[in-house]
């Protein structure tokens, strides 16, 4: 009842002694808060819930851990979708109304508890009356009149249940039973407060004498059939491979689930299924995630939502925006949606609590962005793609989407160019794979040049991408720009982000550790540890797998190394790039960069000893 505020033992003792405590109290009080820490804690809680304080204790809950929670959560998406979707409201509101399992806290007599206790008797009730006026809306009196008359005759001073048992009775031709109804609650008004009935008892009481009040006798029809959108877009036609991937995503995302244990709970309770595509820029996250979506899409057969979040941009998409046009693609009314970010979440959430529709999130900026996007409910799934691993999303599963292996690189090239070309030119086409890198926006961006220009041969494309200074420009055709898709990333780097990048992209080596950025930019090596970490975030920068106890390395993938430089001479000036250039040549000259080479003898020699250890066991 007090969660996540103190409650002194005071106030307690008092709660369960009634104001006549024995001089034992404040211990019984501490041995049953030891008691409940330990069941908590058998229960499957992590850390302890409850908290000593000053002033007494306090019970930490967050988000749904308690049953109040659900309740409130489920009459506020009740409420929202009432006005849209009647059903849907009656059902959310039944469900909220299943978690009572009883009076509240009966068994305690104690006038404190018994007093937060009536408050949630009142929710309860109130939120039965508003269910029951939406079902009455829908057309099912008949069902409603066993319920009703039990209700009436345990609270017959409330008059909202009597005008709806009236209604119930007279909707399911019983109108001398609806006009009996009124005068046994208006004589209970009377005896028992001295008070006739209010004004719209008495005028629901005149309708039902005339005859003017009219109830569906059946269940109203939706007054629209619920929308099912098919807005993903069509598959990348040249698409190969990633067959691995493919098949672990459609695992997450239709796997089977376990056959629930009583201790799980109801369905609802299951988590949502999902998975995420991380990687560099123009490695082919959302080709994948599109293949993925279609693969699975018979399995969501309630409808599939698109949204391009943007999240490479400058300006990321508005999540209102996405989630308002996700409502109207799911029928709702535009002149019947609540206003605010939270009611339309809360909307969205109603609308997709058991519906099986995909949701496919495309270039994600971060788990702040999405969350207002993702479907409450466990018939539904996700699918996030992004620069940014969104690893403070549970249980979502990342798959890190990198660059072709050669034989998926050399299959998609030969897809894109025509055949004849590619089958005469094998050595041509080989340079032209390993200039670009096997970096799938590359390749689509050589072979879309190469197919408009057939009188281009690939030997001459091939010596053309040899000049370091010209790739950036060769591998780009229309949208197929990798550069132009960096741009928005390098745009919001910090300055200091900015520099480090611009000053690793002309080192003469690929691989480098923080001891070397921390040269470069002046900083501590910790600090330069989390500088290229950031740049690692946003996709800029790639790690290299490191062995135990050897210093972490990165490495540019080469064409995104060539559009660091090719962007530090268009925005630097000629005396900012020399003394890049001087910081650069001062970085070699210092003892950094054999600090290098010595923590890659050290991966030498930790691989050796591996090696050396599978064949005849430990070695020091």
């Amino acid at each position: 009842m007090n969660a996540n505020k103190p409650t002194s033992v005071g106030r307690l003792v008092e709660a369960v002694w009634q104001g006549r405590p024995p001089r034992t109290a404040a211990a019984q009080i501490q041995t049953c808060v030891w008691s409940l820490r330990k069941t908590l804690v058998g229960a499957g809680a992590h850390v302890s819930l409850i908290e000593t304080k000053p002033s007494g204790y306090t019970i930490r809950l967050e988000g749904e851990q308690i049953d109040t929670a659900i309740f409130e959560r489920l009459v506020r998406e009740a409420k929202a979708a009432a006005s849209y979707d009647p059903a849907l409201a009656v059902s959310l509101y039944r469900e909220a109304l299943r978690i009572f399992r009883g009076p509240v806290l009966v068994e305690i007599n104690s006038p404190v508890v018994q007093a937060a206790a009536a408050q949630w008797e009142e929710r309860r009730l109130t939120a039965l009356e508003d269910c029951i006026e939406w079902e009455l809306t829908v057309g099912v009196q008949g069902e409603l009149v066993a319920e009703l008359t039990t209700l009436v005759a345990q609270h017959p001073l409330r008059e909202r249940f009597c005008g709806q048992l009236m209604t119930a009775l007279y909707g399911d031709d019983r109108r001398a039973e609806a006009l009996a109804a009124y005068q046994t609650a208006r004589r209970a008004l009377v005896d028992q407060l001295g008070l006739e009935p209010g004004p719209r008892l008495r005028d629901l009481h005149h309708k039902i004498l005339t005859g003017e009040l009219t109830v569906p006798a059946t269940p109203a029809p939706a007054q629209r059939p619920p929308a099912s959108p098919a807005q993903l877009p069509a598959i990348t036609a040249d698409f190969v491979g990633r067959t691995n991937e493919i098949a672990q995503a459609v695992e997450a995302l239709i796997g089977e689930r376990r056959t629930p244990s009583p201790a799980d709970g109801a369905d609802s309770a299951r988590p949502l299924r999902s998975c995420q595509f991380v990687g560099k820029c123009g490695a082919g996250k959302s080709a994948l995630a599109l293949q993925v979506a279609h693969r699975v899409r018979e399995h969501y057969p309630d409808g599939q939502l698109y949204a391009d979040l943007a999240g490479s941009q400058v300006r990321p998409a508005d999540p209102a925006e996405v989630l308002r046009g996700f409502l109207l693609s799911l029928g709702m009314p535009d002149t019947g949606m609540p206003e605010g970010v939270p009611q339309w979440a809360a909307l969205y959430r109603s609308t997709l609590a058991r519906r099986r529709v995909l949701v496919l999130l495309d270039d994600a900026a971060d788990s702040e962005q999405i969350q207002p996007l993702l479907p409450g409910g466990p018939q539904a799934a996700v699918i996030i793609t992004g620069r940014v691993g969104l690893t403070d999303l549970p249980g979502c599963k990342p798959f890190v989407t990198d660059v072709l292996p050669e034989s998926e690189a050399f299959a998609m090239f030969h897809g894109i160019v025509e055949g004849t070309r590619t089958r005469g030119e094998p050595d041509a086409v080989r340079r032209i794979i390993a200039l670009t890198g096997r970096l799938p926006l590359a390749l689509r961006a050589a072979g879309a040049r190469l197919s408009a220009r057939p009188h281009l041969s690939l030997a001459r494309f091939a010596d053309q991408l040899q000049d370091p200074r010209e790739r950036v420009r060769l591998l780009a055709h229309g949208s197929l720009d990798l550069r132009a898709r960096l741009d928005a990333s390098v745009q919001t780097l910090p300055g200091e982000l900015r520099a480090l990048w611009y000053g690793l992209s002309v080192l003469p080596v690929r691989d480098f550790s923080s001891h070397t950025a921390a040269a470069l930019q002046g900083v501590s090596p910790v600090v330069a540890e989390q500088m290229l970490e950031s740049l690692v975030d946003r996709g800029l920068l790639d790690t290299v797998e490191v062995l135990p106890r050897a210093t972490a390395r990165y490495r540019f993938h080469e064409l995104v190394a060539l559009c660091a430089q090719d962007r530090l001479r268009d925005e630097l000036s000629e005396q900012q790039r020399a003394t890049l250039q001087d910081r650069v040549a001062a970085v070699q000259r210092r003892p950094v960069l054999p600090t290098a080479r010595a923590d890659a003898l050290r991966a030498v020699a930790e691989r050796l000893a591996l090696d050396a250890a599978a064949v005849t066991g430990p070695v020091a």
